[in-house]
């Protein structure tokens, strides 16, 4: 083993001699070594008057294996695919089990948070990181998975659609203990409406609702204004009045009957919710198996 350092030529010659080899071309070897196509051709040069052995031949445009070029490539070319391996072996870090996803806080709240039990059941080595998107975009977002609502695409990532919100007139069982149910789409102004107002989604207003049903807009009884989803679902919730609201978040609810739709009226579709990879998100199995159970979760009736 003393002798390596007087035998060998040095790596840096090895290395280009191995990538000029496999490309057949001194200019792409040098755009994957990040150099230029002369220092390649001096490490060439400079192994070739190390061995005393011409291992190319130089033709117009392209160079070409000698034939003890081509044996001395691949015995280097399998010994630093070794070394790779051997190095890569020692220094890779154990594969993190953590999961960041992003993710609406109605998502978080009302349907990632009460399905936990399943991920842990299914998966009990994951631990599940939820953080607020407060963005639209996902290309900032540092996360492993983004649960998006809207309409892709979306800056940054890919996207699969989940499932579409579906949203119709939605009060509390316990708000209607005392009062009339609506029959009509125009008893609805007989009763508060509670409107969300914001950067949210135009199909989620009262104004639009009522337009898609061609009923003009009258000023209700009596109204609540909030900016946030969260604070939307907690007034329907404390019996203060009518909500546009539906599943997928709101199922939970409507099927114990916490929450109520009486009037009889087609619900109206709005934009889905997806799952969304960031491009520069890591590779993980943790991760992968975050991914399917939000699909199956979604996709599962509850």
């Amino acid at each position: 083993m003393s002798t390596l350092k007087t035998t060998l030529p040095p790596p840096n010659m090895l290395i280009a001699f191995e990538a000029a080899g496999r490309h057949l071309s001194f200019t792409r070897a040098a755009l994957e070594l990040h150099v230029t196509r002369v220092a390649v051709s001096q490490q060439i040069n400079g192994l070739e008057r190390f061995l005393g052995v011409k291992l190319f031949q130089r033709l117009d445009r392209t160079i070409r294996f000698t034939p003890e070029g081509a044996r001395y490539h691949a015995a280097i070319a399998a010994s630093l695919e070794m070394a790779l391996e051997a190095t890569v072996a020692l220094t890779r870090r154990p594969e993190s089990h953590v999961v960041t996803v992003s993710a609406t806080a109605g998502v978080i709240t009302y349907w990632l948070m009460p399905n936990m039990g399943t991920l842990r059941a299914r998966h009990p080595h994951v631990e599940l990181r939820l953080i607020v998107l407060d963005r639209t975009s996902v290309d900032e977002v540092d996360a492993d998975l983004v649960v998006a609502y809207g309409n892709p695409p979306f800056a940054g990532g890919q996207s699969t659609l989940l499932v579409r919100q579906s949203i119709a007139p939605t009060c509390s069982a316990a708000y209607l203990e005392h009062r009339e149910p609506p029959r009509s789409i125009e008893d609805l102004f007989d009763h508060p409406l509670i409107h969300l107002e914001g950067p949210y989604d135009r199909l989620t207003r009262w104004s639009t609702w009522f337009a898609s049903k061609q009923v003009a807009m009258a000023k209700p009884k009596a109204s609540i204004t909030v900016d946030t989803y969260t604070n939307l679902v907690q007034a329907v919730l404390d019996g203060q009045g009518f909500g546009l609201i539906g599943p997928p978040l709101m199922e939970r609810f409507l099927s114990n009957r916490l929450l109520v739709q009486p009037l009889h009226t087609d619900p109206v579709l709005c934009h889905g919710f997806h799952l969304v990879k960031p491009a520069r998100a890591r590779e993980s199995t943790a991760a992968v198996q975050v991914g399917e159970w939000i699909k199956q979760t979604f996709g599962e009736p509850h």
